[in-house]
């Protein structure tokens, strides 16, 4: 669980070497809700994030640009709990399903890094994060596969996940935890 924010992070943070990119203090609050064990957002961490948005009336420009890690962020997530919602039903069911709602979140994520990644000046890291992403779909699939078949799924990078009705149930109570939080940081005004 621990290995799937940090790769979210690890993304965030290749793409924080662009030309557009969060403050010091921005990246440290995202860091802090995306917290898996101790996670959490205050109001006092909303505002901290906020003054540093300079045009808090064009938010849609801050998502575009400094803001990118911030959506990208957001965006990962939705995508995570959507995957893992539809493995939750392709085990339960014996056959692959993906939703419609994890269908959209996969083209958002498929669109919104080929965008960014052609911004990315270094070629070696514009390649890194084309290749992080082609591996996160081929793991993906694997899991929607391996949920299915009611097999452990082996992920491209080696280590192998153990996949039960329990273990995905829980996989999504924290990724919906971990979403509600950084989609409440993410709106431009604070609600309790």
């Amino acid at each position: 669980m621990k290995k799937l924010f940090s790769k979210i992070f690890v993304l965030v943070l290749l793409l924080s070497g662009s030309a557009y990119s969060m403050t010091e203090n921005q990246m440290m609050i995202i860091h802090q809700v995306l917290n898996v064990d101790q996670g959490k957002v205050t109001k006092q961490m909303h505002t901290d994030f906020w003054k540093d948005i300079p045009d808090k009336n064009d938010i849609v420009k801050f998502m575009e640009t400094t803001g990118i890690m911030a959506k990208l962020t957001r965006d990962g997530m939705n995508y995570q709990m959507e995957l893992w919602k539809s493995a939750l039903i392709s085990y339960q069911n014996k056959q692959v399903f993906k939703s419609e709602d994890y269908i959209k979140a996969k083209e958002t994520m498929t669109d919104f890094i080929n965008r960014v990644s052609k911004n990315i000046p270094n070629a070696n890291e514009r390649a890194q994060v084309i290749n992080q992403m082609k591996t996160g779909m081929i793991n993906s699939d694997n899991l929607l596969k391996s949920a299915a078949s009611r097999t452990n799924m082996q992920s491209v990078q080696g280590p192998i996940v153990e996949l039960s009705e329990e273990r995905m149930t829980f996989v999504i109570s924290n990724i919906e935890k971990s979403f509600s939080r950084i989609d409440k940081l993410l709106q431009s005004e604070w609600k309790d």
